[in-house]
């Protein structure tokens, strides 16, 4: 084996060593928020609000991280779920949510807005404060989060001192085509059959 595929091959190795870890801290944050969002909700007597189908990942229809707390927005619905409203959070206000009333967790849903201001304005008027809001996004340094199928921003969203950090950048296609080219480069050294040129 050469010296080029055989670095080559460490290179996909580690990235995929990478990703797989990055995915089991997202999985073990997300467990951990969706708990503590149901915890506060109960605490405060409001409704628990997820935003996005717990089962739309590719991965988490393996294992759940979480549930469907008392009430599921999602645009595309979650049969799995009892109390679905199939809804945009971008396109206005959830009639099913009155302002100040909830508890909301989203998890890897941001990234995939269109419009990230609206769809945070809607967060912050179904829960009134910060403090019931709990986020978990895709880490932004990951090859996940700029090429799933959809992405269009990458960051983080938190909640700090009475109000949301939000640091989210666009992913854009010049940067999808550079990361693919950099994969198909480092796979075809890894794997191209010997003796082709």
């Amino acid at each position: 084996m050469s010296l080029s595929r055989l670095a080559a091959r460490v290179v996909l190795g580690y990235v995929g060593w990478v990703e797989g870890t990055a995915a089991l801290i997202r999985f073990r944050e997300r467990s951990a928020a969706f708990q503590a969002a149901a915890e506060r909700a109960a605490a405060l007597g409001r409704r628990l609000v997820v935003i996005g189908d717990p089962d739309a990942g590719m991965h988490t229809r393996l294992m759940r991280a979480y549930g469907c707390g008392d009430l599921c927005i999602d645009m595309n619905g979650c049969p799995k779920c009892p109390i679905t409203v199939v809804a945009d959070i971008t396109k206005g206000q959830i009639a099913d949510v009155a302002d100040d009333s909830a508890v909301v967790f989203v998890s890897c849903v941001l990234e995939y807005v269109p419009d990230l201001s609206a769809a945070l304005r809607e967060i912050s008027r179904m829960a009134g404060s910060p403090d019931n809001v709990f986020v978990v996004t895709v880490q932004p340094w990951t090859l996940t989060a700029r090429l799933y199928p959809g992405a269009r921003w990458r960051g983080t969203v938190s909640s700090e001192s009475g109000s949301q950090v939000v640091d989210m950048q666009p992913v854009g296609l010049e940067e999808k085509l550079v990361v693919t080219g950099a994969l198909g480069l480092a796979l075809a050294a890894a794997f191209w059959p010997k003796g082709r040129k």
